[in-house]
């Protein structure tokens, strides 16, 4: 079965509904970016404490340096500051694999709202088809 054609006095009402649609739609659309944006808020947070981690065991490499450092000033041996400094260059590996997450994390790409994003376009091209129709 079709539907008729709405009258002339029907228009007024078509269109606020059409309005209440695209506002209810919207506010749904919103509800979406805020939540994607508050997930996106907290990769950031782990993010950044990645970065404190890694800045944390890259203090300890660098003092670990300075002690195989001294060691190799001090001492003629070469058992005491190799070990140390391959202690140190241990701690540093570490610290730059925290810092490589850490920037993942915080990658611009990862951080935005892509399904809101996805949505709201899907929604733009319904709406043009409507109007078309």
């Amino acid at each position: 079965m079709t539907q008729p054609n709405p009258g002339p006095g029907d228009l007024p009402s078509l269109i606020g509904s059409i309005v209440a649609e695209a506002r209810a739609l919207l506010r749904t659309e919103l509800q979406l970016a805020r939540r994607e944006l508050s997930d996106s808020a907290s990769r950031a947070g782990s993010g950044l404490l990645l970065f404190g981690l890694a800045a944390l065991v890259a203090f300890v490499g660098l003092s670990a340096l300075a002690v195989a450092a001294v060691l190799s000033v001090a001492a003629l041996g070469v058992d005491h500051h190799w070990a140390a400094l391959i202690v140190a260059v241990a701690f540093l590996v570490i610290a730059l694999i925290l810092a490589l997450i850490g920037k993942s994390h915080l990658s611009a790409t990862s951080l935005a709202p892509k399904r809101a994003i996805k949505q709201v376009k899907t929604d733009i091209d319904t709406i043009k088809e409507a109007a078309r129709a």
